[in-house]
């Protein structure tokens, strides 16, 4: 069973600077001080040397002058952004921000947070074309991360920022800090607690065996971007899955010549299965829980979904200790600064305040304490009833290798749909 890796804390403030993309270059070191002779310098001047800028990108240069690498007190950061205009605009994909901005106002008064809610893809569409067009509207995006697409096209290119001062992010692992996270949401199998009193799933395998045939639900991994990463990771750990299929059955996995690996088996033959395809996560777990079935199907859905047992009387629960060799993988909620927005200490006055204060306590971050979610800080409180991230079988992302291989297994899944 893997986990999360764990990283030494020794090389958390390095990491975090290097995920910047915005990385603060210090004056080189006068020719003086290293027995070097100033007079062979271009034109006897060391002014080059002395600019901490020199060789930056506009995007870099921008972070820079903005601060984007330092960690200044929250109240200095207050009082620069009201001299900015005093407001901060957010492109969200959750209505929780909505909720914040009340807060947010009342503690800095003088301030307004402007709140625009909207799906992922019109999100991602909405600002890129804005920015392309010299409009810089949003301050802070705030999206999902699941395929690679923010880290490769978006943060290293220079189009979004990372902010992640040490005060916020000193006891994050640095495995998370390719992106500013803020929490963690999964894609779970969810079973039926009327009929199951334990979760009736061990391994992926099993979907693929007569007792499962049509008693799954799943939705169309060509237009779910997280279904679809998820089994581009589990391609990627072909190995695990081999493993496990042998755990499972009691013999090697014999490949057929259309199955590269164990993980392109298993989309292969969990197809071949029969699976009920929903149009999205409250369907699955609609499906999973409606109450009085006597052969309910099990369901793979997000996390967040389990607030509907209370929401819609669903009988659902997941078991994520259970399933073999992992559950699938963690998708990022992160926040990035815009390139040349407007507010740039606004924006990071609100960053963290949603990442809960200089504490983690602040009820900035309140909103977001729900089961199905964790923090990516260790001081942010957690959900009650939910279970340690740390303990949940996940692959890590590999968000280089799922971006550079997602449409091979986009294309395989199509041709055996």
């Amino acid at each position: 069973m893997k986990k999360l890796r764990k990283t030494a804390a020794l090389v958390t403030a390095l990491s975090m600077l290097l995920a910047t993309g915005c990385q603060k270059i210090e004056p080189e070191t006068p020719a003086a001080a290293t027995g070097a002779d100033q007079s062979t310098a271009a034109g006897g001047s060391d002014s080059a040397a002395a600019d901490p800028t020199a060789g930056m990108t506009p995007e870099e240069k921008w972070a820079y002058d903005n601060g984007l690498d330092q960690d200044e007190p929250m109240e200095e950061m207050y009082k620069k952004d009201l001299g900015e205009g005093g407001e901060v605009v957010i492109y969200t994909i959750s209505s929780r921000p909505e909720k914040i901005k009340a807060m947010f106002e009342e503690d800095y008064p003088g301030m307004t947070l402007t709140v625009y809610d909207i799906s992922s893809g019109e999100l991602m569409e909405k600002f890129t074309r804005e920015y392309e067009s010299g409009i810089y509207t949003a301050d802070i995006i705030h999206s999902k991360e699941q395929a690679g697409e923010y880290t490769k096209d978006y943060i290293q290119t220079g189009i979004l920022h990372n902010y992640q001062p040490a005060s916020i992010f000193g006891s994050t692992d640095p495995e998370y800090l390719s992106l500013t996270p803020l929490l963690f949401e999964l894609n779970l199998w969810f079973y039926n607690t009327e009929v199951y009193d334990e979760c009736p799933l061990t391994s992926w395998w099993q979907l693929t065996t007569p007792e499962w045939k049509g008693r799954f639900v799943f939705q169309d991994a060509d237009s779910n971007m997280a279904y679809l990463a998820m089994l581009t990771t589990m391609v990627e750990h072909s190995d695990d899955m081999a493993e496990d299929y042998k755990r499972v059955f009691g013999k090697e996995i014999e490949l057929d010549s259309d199955e590269p690996n164990a993980g392109y088996a298993f989309i292969k033959r969990f197809l071949a299965n029969d699976p009920i395809i929903a149009k999205g996560s409250d369907e699955v777990v609609e499906m999973v829980g409606a109450p009085g079935q006597t052969n309910p199907p099990v369901g793979y859905s997000s996390s967040v979904k389990l607030r509907q047992r209370e929401e819609k009387g669903l009988a659902i629960n997941y078991a994520p200790l259970t399933m073999t060799p992992s559950n699938g993988i963690y998708a990022m909620n992160f926040l990035g600064i815009l390139n040349n927005c407007r507010h740039p200490n606004g924006a990071k006055l609100f960053i963290k305040y949603m990442q809960g204060g200089e504490d983690g306590q602040g009820r900035g971050y309140s909103p977001f304490v729900s089961v199905g979610t964790w923090s990516a800080r260790p001081e942010n409180p957690n959900a009650e009833g939910n279970l340690n991230l740390a303990d949940i079988p996940l692959w890590p992302s590999d968000f280089d290798y799922v971006y550079v291989s997602l449409q091979d297994v986009r294309d395989y899944w199509i041709t055996h749909r």
